[in-house]
């Protein structure tokens, strides 16, 4: 499989690209070392989120070709699998497409066999975040929701993709102390309040998977972006509400 991905290098103008299954998993990619596994990995994780609301809304995606200020990511379904490409502006598509259609039956007939992950998992999903300096003992709250510390991503070659994007991450044991204090299931965006500058937004909240020492309970790290919006810095209080339920795929504001 790297070996078909790595031909698609070929046509000038691909920077990497990467197979993602249901599962979030980099199954195998061709980025440059500046793309830390990590990232790629929260990437899958973004892409498989949305890509479950399109395809709801229309029945299935077969190609995307989404246009961002310095480049363009280009994502193809497959059966189980998706194809992600990240090219620069200039890239030809049409000249793209038939390669990627190339690239596509040699990938079926390699996925006669199982798919296992050709690239070992990191030890540390957020060796990017910076440090936490506390690990609150309960949650706080007030009249408007649960009352989070902000982290922000440090501003590194590895969260290129992190600062097109306003997106916030909690751990799972905060995730669900905020479930339990609204009383509700799951939740994939929540409304945040800076109590410091008085801003607010409505963003997408993905899960921080390795926590183990629970460095970050009671925290919410948020992308560079996010914090522009809110004027936030390290150490500002957030408050949060999860918002469930709404919105053209079924998730408010997606």
């Amino acid at each position: 499989m790297q070996a078909v991905l790595q031909s698609l290098h070929s046509i000038p103008g691909v920077i990497g690209s990467l197979l993602t299954d249901d599962d979030n998993s980099v199954i195998t990619h061709s980025f440059p070392p500046v793309f830390d596994l990590t990232t790629l990995q929260e990437v899958c994780s973004n892409l498989n989120f949305n890509i479950m609301g399109l395809n709801d809304a229309t029945g299935g995606v077969k190609l995307l070709d989404l246009r961002f200020e310095h480049g363009r990511v280009i994502v193809k379904s497959m059966p189980k699998l998706l194809l992600l490409l990240l090219c620069e502006q200039t890239i030809n598509l049409q000249l793209l497409s038939i390669s990627i259609n190339v690239a596509i039956k040699k990938l079926e007939k390699l996925m006669i066999q199982p798919v296992t992950p050709t690239i070992p998992a990191p030890a540390q999903s957020v060796q990017h975040i910076v440090a936490a300096t506390s690990v609150p003992t309960s949650i706080r709250t007030d009249e408007k929701g649960v009352i989070l510390t902000t982290e922000i991503l440090k501003k590194t070659a590895s969260t290129f993709w992190d600062s097109m994007t306003e997106r916030a991450s909690i751990t799972k044991t905060t995730s669900l102390d905020i479930s339990n204090h609204f009383n509700i299931g799951p939740f994939k965006k929540m409304t945040l309040y800076n109590k410091t500058s008085g801003k607010s937004a409505r963003v997408p909240v993905q899960v921080i998977q390795h926590d183990k020492d629970g460095s970050y309970s009671g925290k919410i790290v948020i992308t560079l972006s996010l914090a522009e919006q809110l004027q936030a810095k390290n150490g500002d209080q957030l408050v949060a509400e999860a918002i469930v339920g709404g919105g053209l795929f079924g998730w408010e504001g997606i």
